[in-house]
C-alpha cells in the first residue's frame, strides 16, 4: 500500500507556514517543502525537486587598447534543474537523477546510487561532484551571491564518474571524510576547466545530451576531503541561517590525477578551507594550489596556479542578508610560458592558411593573462525562506595581463525558486 508523503499539500503548507512566521515576526522557515511519495513502511520513496533561477546580468566590459567600453546585458534562465531522487527497497539504498533543462543546454548533471553499510561507511557510485572542498560540494542554491566566484571554474570541483566512500556527504557528522576514485575525465565542462582556459582549448562536454562528446580514455584521479565540524555547525549552507553560538569547520582536500591531459587537467590540486558561524554571521575561506605537467619541455610536474575565495555574510531581521566576496586566481610564469609555447608550436605546424589563421585567432591571448580578481557585494531577501529568494549583487572584475590590465563592472539580479 502506498501513501502520499508531502506532494502539493506539503508544498502549500510549507509556504503557508513561512508566510505566517514572517507575519508573526518569527522569521521564515528555511526548510524547503518536500514533494514526495513513499511506501507505507517508508523504505521506498520518490521525491521530485525543482530549481529555477531567472537572472538579469549587466556588464561593462573593458575591451583594452583604449577602445570604448562595451555594455552587455541579458535576461535568461541561468539554471533550470529537475531532480528525481529517493530510496529503493530500503532506506539505505538511495538514488539521484539530476538534469539541467535550460533551453539549448540539456545536460545530465548527476546520476548515482548510494548504499549505507554503516553510519560511518557509505558507498556512492555514478556521476557526481568530486568531493574537492566542502564549499563546492554544497549546492548553488545556497550561495550568498548569485554565482560562484572565479575560483570555481578554474579549480573545480567538477563532476566525474566514479566511486566515493564517505560517512555522510549530504549530512556530514562532526568528523567528516570522503575518499573517491574517478575517471579523471571532466563530465560537465563548466567547472574545473582552469587548464583549458589557460591553454585556450575547448574541453569536451560528455554530459551535453543534445551533442555529447565522444568517450574519453580513463586516467584515474584520486580525491579526498577531510573535515572537523565543531559545535553542530551546518556546513551544507555557508550562510548562518539558523543562528546560534560560535561554530566552525576546518578541512582539507586533495586531488591527484595519475595521467592527466596537460592542457585539460591538473596533475594535482590541494585546498585547505575554513568556515565559521556565529549569530547570523558567517565567514569562509578556501585556498587553492594547482600543479600541472608541462606540454613542452621536460613534462615535470610543477605549481602552475594558486587562488582562493574569501566571503562573509550577515543575516538580519530573519529574512535579509548582506554579503561580500573576494575571489582570485593567479597563473604563474612557467605555466603561461608553457601555454604560449604550445600555441606557437600548433600554429607553426599548421600548413593550411585558413586553419592557421583560425589558430592564430584562437591563441592570440594565450599567455597574456596573469591573474583574475573579483570583488562583489550582495543583498538577499528570503521571501519564502530558501524556497523563494531574491538576490542582487554587483562589483568589479580585474584582469591582470602582461599587455595592460582591464577592469569590468558587473551588476546582477536573480529570482530563485527551489523545492
Amino acid at each position: 500500500m502506498v501513501r502520499i508523503a508531502g506532494l502539493l499539500a506539503a508544498s502549500v503548507g510549507a509556504i503557508g507556514v513561512a508566510r505566517t512566521a514572517v507575519a508573526d515576526g518569527e522569521g521564515p522557515s528555511f526548510e524547503r517543502p518536500r514533494l514526495q511519495v513513499a511506501t507505507e513502511d517508508g523504505q521506498s520513496s520518490f521525491r521530485l525537486r525543482l530549481a529555477a533561477q531567472f537572472r538579469w546580468d549587466g556588464t561593462s566590459v573593458d575591451k583594452g587598447d583604449e577602445a570604448d567600453r562595451d555594455w552587455q546585458d541579458k535576461i535568461y534562465f541561468r539554471r533550470l534543474r529537475l531532480v528525481f531522487e529517493g530510496s529503493a527497497i530500503t532506506e539505505d539504498l538511495t538514488y539521484r537523477l539530476h538534469l539541467n533543462l535550460v533551453p539549448g543546454l540539456l545536460e545530465l548533471d548527476d546520476m548515482w546510487i548510494n548504499y549505507k553499510f554503516h553510519d560511518q561507511a557509505r558507498l556512492l557510485f555514478g556521476q557526481n561532484k568530486i568531493p574537492f572542498t566542502r564549499y563546492r560540494i554544497d549546492s548553488f542554491l545556497d550561495l550568498p551571491l548569485t554565482e560562484w566566484g572565479y575560483e570555481t571554474p578554474y579549480f573545480g570541483a567538477e563532476r566525474q564518474i566514479g566511486l566515493t566512500l564517505h560517512n555522510g556527504m549530504d549530512r556530514p557528522p562532526e568528523f567528516e571524510y570522503e575518499f573517491g576514485i574517478y575517471t579523471g575525465v571532466n563530465a560537465r565542462a563548466s567547472n574545473g576547466i582552469g587548464m583549458s582556459k589557460v591553454f585556450a582549448e575547448t574541453p569536451p562536454n560528455p554530459s551535453l545530451l543534445t551533442n555529447p562528446a565522444p568517450p574519453s580514455s580513463f586516467h584515474p584521479e584520486l580525491v579526498a576531503h577531510l573535515a572537523y565540524n565543531y559545535g553542530g555547525i551546518d556546513v551544507r549552507k555557508p550562510s548562518d541561517l539558523e543562528g546560534g553560538p560560535f561554530r566552525f569547520s576546518v578541512g582539507v582536500s586533495a586531488a591527484w590525477d595519475a595521467q592527466p591531459d596537460p592542457r585539460l587537467d591538473f596533475a594535482m590540486r590541494l585546498a585547505p578551507e575554513v568556515l565559521i558561524k556565529v549569530g547570523g554571521f558567517h565567514a569562509l575561506g578556501v585556498f587553492y594550489l594547482g600543479f600541472w605537467e608541462q606540454s613542452t619541455g621536460d613534462e615535470a610536474m610543477a605549481l602552475g596556479m594558486f587562488g582562493g575565495v574569501a566571503q562573509m555574510s550577515y543575516v538580519f531581521l530573519d529574512m535579509y542578508e548582506v554579503s561580500l566576496r573576494y575571489s582570485t586566481v593567479s597563473i604563474l610564469d612557467d605555466l603561461r610560458s608553457d601555454a604560449r609555447a604550445w600555441a606557437d608550436q600548433r600554429i607553426a605546424a599548421e600548413t593550411d592558411p585558413d586553419e592557421q589563421a583560425a589558430l592564430v585567432k584562437q591563441y592570440k591571448d594565450t599567455g597574456l593573462l596573469m591573474a583574475e580578481h573579483e570583488i562583489l557585494v550582495g543583498f538577499n531577501v528570503y521571501l519564502l525562506g530558501t524556497t523563494l529568494k531574491l538576490q542582487i549583487d554587483g562589483g568589479v572584475r580585474i584582469h591582470e595581463r602582461t599587455d595592460e590590465d582591464r577592469q569590468d563592472g558587473l551588476v546582477r539580479t536573480q529570482i530563485q525558486l527551489a523545492f
